[in-house]
């Protein structure tokens, strides 16, 4: 019989903070998956936010390739074939648990009526972990299964301006579970890890955990942690008076001339985003004259006003495989790819045939004890927002070294990071290394050619009602400005 599967997907989770020595929270039973399986510690994502991230890991594909773009966000391009469809073809019943926001970006359509979805304020330990125990306990789910899980705990924590540190549940009520709310709130989820997994039938069921992409938080200071309150509140004021105005200028408007409504409420609240903007140019400056590292103040800008970027707090992410036949206790230290994860699942359960056309390749081998030689990862600042498939960053990372440069201009905004020497990338040596960027911007454009992306037209059109409530939520966590 085929094994279920649990597949785990911590929102904003990483993973210097999920293993090693920069990691202060009390995670026993994640600790035991690694423990009893193997884990990647070099595992990159594609993109820094989840929609993008996410379809690359579920079709295979980087970023580009795979989504298709509404007027301001994207969502998954139901055209390509994903593996929840292969898994489908081969017998496997698949499930999911996801954040309505997620459900609204095209998930609804590739898990059908198997999946639930939450408040993106609901966490494990405010109701959503026994709900997920009693979905598993119940055994109403047909064997064999795939489960898609996907947490918001720790988005909830880094976007809640309102969020009181001192919430939560008593179990992390003292310093001991982490230094800050972002460790504590992981060692919580942990305790809600052990229940699901105590309900499994660990023999027969394959567990991958790992993140959709990392974060920026995780320096934290009281001037850091202030300034992040500041803004979240002034943008959410923002994001407040948009919406508002997007409903009122509707309700007074005839229907035939809906449409419009979008770029009048735009143009009434772009004075309340430029100023937005002009506070964090003049906190940016603050930051420019303290003595901090550039990692340090990188960081701070991040508080300030969230930036899109390519360095590795937001691409490097854990991966864990344990249960069913995973060999215990190995750690791979070699690159890796989130592209891979699928073509894994499929080798280690036995699907043939599914990778034809597709980025990533099985690690198993790895896993074995064999070498192959590595690949680099292809990385995109892309977020959820759909202006952002013309206007980002774009680069390629190996374990040495990695790149990044604008995307319709190589000349533009060029980085090159010694990953050997600086791990923070905090010394651009673009300028001193010709070689080596010349050598790298060869394999991009490599990539890109074979990539052959398309312009993509909506796979359907997204209702006006639903629309606004996925543009208000993409405004809440800093993905539209």
């Amino acid at each position: 019989m085929k094994p279920n599967i649990l597949f785990i997907v911590i929102d904003s989770l990483r993973a210097d903070k999920c293993y090693g020595n920069k990691k202060t929270s009390v995670t026993p039973n994640i600790d035991a998956l690694i423990e009893n399986g193997t884990y990647f510690a070099q595992n990159i994502a594609s993109a820094p936010s989840t929609l993008p991230s996410m379809s690359s890991i579920l079709t295979g594909l980087y970023p580009f390739e795979c989504v298709t773009k509404q007027e301001k966000f994207f969502v998954i391009d139901h055209n390509i074939d994903n593996y929840i469809k292969n898994l489908e073809q081969n017998n496997y019943n698949c499930y999911a648990t996801t954040p309505k926001l997620i459900s609204y970006l095209g998930f609804e359509k590739i898990f059908h009526k198997n999946l639930e979805s939450y408040d993106r304020t609901s966490t494990l330990y405010n109701g959503l972990g026994e709900k997920i125990v009693e979905r598993i306990r119940s055994h109403t789910m047909s064997e064999p299964w795939f489960y898609y899980l996907h947490l918001f705990d720790l988005v909830w924590i880094s976007s809640n301006a309102h969020f009181n540190p001192n919430d939560g549940p008593d179990e992390i009520s003292n310093d001991k579970f982490g230094i800050n709310q972002y460790e504590r709130i992981f060692s919580v989820m942990d305790i809600w890890f052990g229940r699901i997994l105590h309900n499994l039938d660990l023999k027969n069921t394959l567990i991958v955990l790992t993140a959709d992409h990392g974060t920026d938080i995780g320096v934290y200071t009281p001037t850091m942690e202030q300034e992040n309150k500041n803004f979240q509140k002034l943008r959410a004021h923002a994001v407040g008076v948009n919406f508002r105005m997007i409903q009122k200028i509707a309700s007074k408007l005839p229907k035939q001339i809906l449409p419009y409504r979008q770029k009048l409420a735009n143009k009434y609240t772009a004075k309340n985003e430029e100023n937005i903007k002009n506070k964090a140019h003049a906190e940016f400056e603050k930051i420019e004259k303290m003595e901090l590292s550039p990692y340090e103040k990188r960081l701070m800008k991040y508080y300030v006003l969230p930036i899109q970027n390519i360095y590795d707090e937001k691409y490097r992410v854990p991966l864990i495989f344990s249960g069913y036949n995973i060999p215990s206790g190995v750690l791979i230290s070699e690159q890796v790819r989130s592209v891979d994860i699928f073509s894994t699942i499929a080798d280690i359960i036995g699907l043939n045939n599914i990778n034809e056309n597709r980025r990533g390749r099985s690690l198993l081998p790895l896993m074995q004890g064999k070498h192959f030689d590595e690949l680099p990862v292809y990385v995109e600042s892309a977020i959820n927002a759909a202006k952002s498939l013309t206007d980002n960053t774009i680069g390629i990372r190996t374990s040495e070294f990695k790149y990044f440069r604008d995307k319709n201009d190589a000349t533009k905004n060029v980085h090159l990071y010694d990953l050997r020497k600086d791990q923070l990338e905090e010394n651009n040596i673009a300028n001193n290394k010709n070689d080596v960027v010349i050598k790298m911007e060869k394999i991009l454009l490599e990539i890109l050619k074979n990539g052959n992306p398309k312009e993509r037209k909506s796979y359907e059109e997204i209702d006006d009602e639903q629309s606004e409530i996925i543009e208000s939520e993409l405004k809440k966590l800093g993905y539209i400005n």
